[in-house]
């Protein structure tokens, strides 16, 4: 088990991000490295000083079965414990969330650049391959798409990319949270229609939801869309090993903001410009861009891979790779991290 160290990474743009890093592999020079992307309401994992010995996490998982020939890297955004707070304006939600999307592409982008230049990784091979594979899940894949929308107006995103990042991989980008949709029929019946008058605490309702088991029916998947056929049949929220694992992955103070950044402020623009952000991607010098999505993961998760799979081929359908992780739900690096790093190092380059 490669040992992982809690450390701050201070960036070229005045941010401070605290991250965990197995380190360089032993005796193996040219090694792949991998970073891990949280979704809006965790992190790379808690830490204090009470939980030194059960530190565990959203990515924790994961990298404790890191491959011995690569390094693996998860970092808290900023906002979360560690890492530079947010300001009272974001924190409120009263800045345009263009603007806090901007903000988190400063700090990804300045990490990419700390990872590189700081600790050394190795850069992409002559053939792009090798580098630096950025692994993004749930509202976190809109750290891939804000890298890819807000290049045109800073040029050092794509010499990033260029430079460092071989490929990248979606873990079930939600159509509300990346694309700027609206949710979809299944999501709104067994979720976001009752917040009118909700019979029990709305984050609770939110995380049954997106933590559970559904069983999409074949015809909707292999269709990839259309009505939702689907059973709602466990609730991973309430299991206790979920619940501690939850308990120790969740640092956010301030829950409304966590998912107020988006790439535009015109919520009837979001999807064009998602759809842009997309196409940047797939016209980029990267050689492979992964979508992995889990069989009984909740439907509107199912259809953000799907429409982004939809969007690449579109473009450049070489350089996609997809897979349906079967028996997986939204949370496959709790449920199956051996299985996620197996697809992860299968679809990467």
């Amino acid at each position: 088990m490669p040992t992982l160290n809690d450390q701050v990474a201070k960036l070229s743009n005045g941010a401070q991000l605290t991250y965990l890093d197995t380190g360089s592999p032993e005796g193996i020079s040219n090694y792949r490295t991998f970073i891990f992307i949280h979704g809006a309401a965790h992190n790379k994992c808690k830490f204090s000083a009470l939980m030194i010995l059960t530190v565990t996490g959203v990515w924790e998982a994961c990298l404790k079965i890191t491959p011995k020939d690569a390094r693996a890297i998860a970092f808290s955004q900023r906002g979360y414990k560690g890492s530079t707070p947010l300001t009272e304006a974001e924190a409120l939600c009263t800045v345009p969330a263009s603007k806090l999307h901007s903000t988190h592409i400063s700090d990804f982008a300045a990490f990419i650049q700390f990872v590189a230049e700081e600790l050394k990784v190795p850069g992409r091979s002559s053939d792009g391959k090798g580098g630096i594979t950025t692994v993004h899940w749930s509202k976190g894949c809109a750290a891939a798409t804000g890298l890819f929308y807000f290049q045109t107006e800073n040029p050092l995103y794509k010499e990033l990319v260029d430079k460092y990042i071989s490929s990248i991989v979606l873990y079930e980008p939600p159509t509300s949270a990346v694309f700027g949709l609206d949710p979809g029929e299944c999501s709104n019946v067994l979720f976001y229609h009752q917040l009118a008058n909700p019979p029990e605490d709305p984050g609770l309702m939110f995380l049954k939801y997106v933590s559970g088991f559904f069983r999409n029916s074949p015809e909707y998947r292999s269709n990839k869309g259309g009505k939702q056929i689907t059973e709602y049949y466990r609730t991973g929220a309430l299991e206790p090993d979920f619940q501690k694992f939850l308990s120790k992955a969740n640092e956010s103070e301030f829950i409304p903001s966590i998912l107020h950044w988006y790439l535009i402020d015109d919520a009837s623009k979001r999807s064009e410009a998602c759809h842009e952000a997309i196409v940047a991607m797939a016209k980029s010098s990267l050689k492979r861009i992964a979508i992995i999505w889990g069989a009984e993961g909740p439907p509107e998760c199912l259809e953000g891979s799907w429409l982004a799979e939809k969007w690449i081929k579109e473009v450049d359908p070489s350089k996609l790779a997809t897979k349906e992780f079967e028996g997986g739900n939204h949370y496959i690096q709790f449920y199956d991290p051996a299985g996620f790093w197996q697809s992860v190092l299968e679809l990467s380059v």
